[in-house]
């Protein structure tokens, strides 16, 4: 038997974080870029990416009291079951910060811009470290590394049911930190690991919406 797809235009909130682990935080705010990937959303459509920079303070990101145009992430149309990916980095310096504002919107329409763009293969969570942030590398390359993801996590969604969207999120790979010690009178790097990869680190917090057309 054929099983028929309707069409809805989904309208994606982000409402907050509730941050563990790598993104648990510290007391001053840090910027942190937030990206949510769409796959498959609808026939000859592989992925549509969105990207926001956001304050992080301790204990994550809320929203609750933040304008319609700063949690908007999406409203696009999905026919179907479809894949939702999303990636946190680490805290971007200032430099990096203004880059990626500057940058981002012709970044992603380079790489997201056609129907036919890649998606990260597999369906393993370290998959979820590469995509689409490696893309970024070369807009970043003035000011150093691209941004790592830290937290991603991902969920399948059928269109339809309009109402609140979490996804757990894990670490996608260590996290490591090299510290410079002195013994003896000499200095030495140590590499430390501050999360190991499949932590847990919180939880992302959509809403979602549908519509259907008249």
């Amino acid at each position: 038997m054929t099983e028929s797809y309707r069409r809805d235009t989904l309208e994606l909130t982000l409402e907050g974080v509730d941050g563990d682990g790598p993104l648990s935080g510290k007391r001053k705010p840090e910027e942190r870029l937030i990206t949510v990937t769409l796959i498959w959303p609808r026939p000859l459509i592989a992925e549509r990416v969105a990207a926001r920079p956001h304050f992080f303070a301790e204990g994550g990101l809320d929203l609750s009291g933040a304008d319609w145009s700063d949690c908007v992430m999406f409203k696009e149309n999905v026919e179907g079951p479809f894949g939702m990916v999303v990636q946190i980095s680490e805290p971007l310096t200032s430099q990096q910060a203004a880059r990626v504002i500057a940058d981002l919107g012709s970044a992603l329409v380079k790489t997201a811009g056609t129907e036919a763009a890649r998606v990260a293969a597999g369906p393993w969570l370290a998959s979820l470290a590469r995509f689409p942030f490696s893309h970024l590398a070369g807009e970043l390359s003035g000011v150093g590394k691209s941004p790592k993801v830290v937290a991603a996590g991902r969920m399948t969604l059928r269109p339809g049911l309009s109402g609140p969207v979490d996804i757990p999120l894990q670490v996608p790979d260590d996290v490591v930190r090299t510290r410079t010690v002195r013994t003896g009178g000499r200095s030495r790097s140590r590499r430390e690991t501050l999360h190991r990869r499949g932590e847990p680190a919180g939880t992302v917090m959509f809403n979602s919406v549908y519509y259907r057309g008249l």
